[in-house]
């Protein structure tokens, strides 16, 4: 898959979370944290999508 533009717009609280959460060691930064939670989401739907088919 090829890569694409995402623009997030968030408030200083999800930003906050996202710096914590980076902190904790979780992703190198807010960009990486964001494309971890975008794949993370994205094999998700797919395996819900698996179960569906029959």
């Amino acid at each position: 898959m090829g890569d694409r533009i995402v623009t997030l717009t968030l408030n200083q609280q999800q930003l906050e979370l996202l710096d914590r959460t980076v902190a904790r060691g979780v992703a190198a930064d807010r960009a990486a944290l964001i494309r971890l939670a975008l794949r993370e989401q994205a094999e998700k739907q797919a395996r819900q999508g698996q179960g569906n088919s029959r």
